[in-house]
């Protein structure tokens, strides 16, 4: 593996990293409803194992900051979460299945930021295209959505854990590709890296804009499989919905050098907001499969820019050193506002269906007032601590 380079090595953890979410993201839905679950129940899963995302995250990249050790630790993680999700196979009931995955969450998530934070740290000394090399992450999980949905209808819903265990051993691989940190022999490292983003007012608006924007996937990524079936779409129809949001997302990463070229980090947020109104909006009231997959295509916008805008907000105007713990707080605060929506829009999809999915339109009008708040307050970069 000494072999490969650097590019290759993140191209590969992104790769097998992403890959289980093709599965575990439309599949669990349906796994927990099987096991009894409510939709109710489910919105309070999503939230509450999200607040322990949101809460412990910022450690992991905290500690990352201060002591180095990345890649050493993103294998750890990884090894701990296999083992615990590998307890939903005992069975039991919601509460032991809200334990599962408070665990496997806390565990799973700092992988992701942590991976950004190396792969635009290697950017700054190699020729490391980081939308290329995250292109195989949003690739995998597209290959998976859509063969996801024929498989589980072959293998039946009580296959579905069983396939995401699989591909979680797949993630701890991935892991170990990961090059050592690129500033590993740096001395100055920061005390409280997490302390001193949060005091910064930018900083906030940053966090605000980019996690309204991402929230405003929460309907669909708490309980988009219940409505497509609701409205009539197979397995294999819903998997197809998944490939084509993330198709349009993968032309986006592959080339988005020619996006960050001419779109500064903050317009990128904006793009990503101005998406989610009439994403969310049209979404509410679309009934065939083929108004869905247009809707999809507006991912490129919901995530892809959001995404892409924020990763490089951190890189251009944030300091290289609070580099880990910028990305666990960014992912953090996108996680607890997904988390408070699907808690909170549990019981309103309950009654209403798919007009849950304006308030998703709602959170993408308020991420662009907190967007235009960014324009004006955005130095060219944070000073260090």
């Amino acid at each position: 593996m000494a072999s490969l380079s650097t590019t290759t090595r993140f191209s590969l953890f992104y790769l097998l990293h992403y890959a289980v979410m093709g599965i575990h993201l439309p599949g669990m839905q349906l796994w927990y409803q099987a096991q009894g679950v409510t939709p109710t129940q489910l919105g309070a899963l999503g939230f509450v194992t999200i607040l322990a995302r949101v809460l412990t995250g910022p450690l992991f990249g905290s500690w990352v900051d201060r002591n180095g050790h990345a890649r050493a630790v993103c294998a750890a993680l990884n090894w701990l979460t296999l083992f615990v999700f590998a307890l939903n196979l005992l069975g039991g009931g919601y509460w032991v299945l809200l334990a599962i995955a408070i665990a496997y969450t806390i565990l799973r998530s700092p992988s992701g930021p942590l991976g950004d934070a190396l792969a635009v740290a290697a950017g700054r000394h190699e020729p490391v295209d980081f939308g290329r090399v995250r292109f195989w992450g949003s690739a995998s999980f597209m290959a998976l959505a859509i063969a996801g949905g024929p498989l589980v209808d072959r293998l039946g819903v009580e296959s579905i854990p069983w396939l995401c265990l699989a591909l979680f051993l797949v993630a701890v691989v991935g892991t170990h590709c990961l090059p050592a940190d690129i500033d590993a022999a740096r001395t100055a490292r920061p005390q409280a890296p997490v302390r001193f983003l949060l005091r910064q007012p930018v900083v906030l608006v940053f966090l605000a804009t980019a996690s309204f924007a991402q929230a405003s996937h929460a309907v669909l990524y708490a309980f988009s499989t219940l409505h497509w079936n609701a409205v009539g779409l197979n397995q294999s129809e819903i998997g197809w919905l998944w490939g084509v949001s993330t198709a349009v997302e993968l032309v986006l990463l592959w080339y988005s050098r020619h996006a960050i070229a001419r779109l500064s980090p903050t317009t990128m947020l904006l793009l990503g907001g101005l998406s989610a109104v009439p994403r969310w909006g049209f979404h509410a009231f679309a009934t065939e499969f083929w108004s869905f997959v247009a809707i999809q295509c507006l991912h490129v916008g919901t995530f892809g820019f959001t995404y892409l805008g924020a990763v490089h907000f951190i890189a251009r105007h944030l300091p290289a050193s609070h580099a880990a713990s910028a990305q666990s707080l960014n992912a953090g605060a996108s996680a607890l506002m997904i988390g408070i929506a699907m808690w909170v829009l549990g019981p309103v999809y309950a009654a209403s269906g798919g007009l849950a999915y304006l308030a998703m339109a709602a959170f993408g009008a308020i991420s662009v007032a907190c967007c235009l708040v960014l324009f004006r307050l955005q130095p060219r970069t944070v000073p260090g601590a």
